[in-house]
């Protein structure tokens, strides 16, 4: 399974830079999921349902003229958790300048289903 699960989060990733937008998969998403984003936005904490995350990330990624994310690291990868190290980032809207950030994130599985996933600011 965690192979599975690896190749799930590598596929959410590959959306993201693709289509430039966040669209979660009922069947990969819990309908109760939770993106907690306390550590690396404090000011957005926790975000719980699906449609509020991809809300949330939506704006985000709109003020990138050209956005993009790449996996750049597993990190772990067990039965329930899947932890990554990824780049995102562009071209800011009505610029040149580019702006890339560096996250950690944790990916919880429960029954095959992402319950929740939490963006970090530092690998510890």
């Amino acid at each position: 399974m965690s192979q599975e699960n690896v190749e799930a989060v590598r596929g959410v990733y590959e959306e993201l830079s693709d289509a430039h937008v966040w669209k979660a998969s009922p069947d990969l998403f819990d309908p109760e999921f939770a993106l907690d984003l306390t550590d690396a936005y404090p000011d957005l904490g926790v975000i719980r349902g699906v449609a509020a995350a991809e809300t949330a990330l939506r704006g985000y990624i709109e003020t990138f003229e050209d956005f993009r994310v790449d996996l750049t690291e597993v990190i772990h990868a067990d039965e329930r958790l899947v932890v990554t190290a990824a780049r995102d980032g562009g071209r800011l809207k009505g610029s040149d300048a580019e702006v890339w950030n560096d996250f950690f994130h944790v990916w919880t599985f429960s029954d095959g289903k992402v319950t929740r996933c939490s963006s970090h600011s530092k690998r510890s």
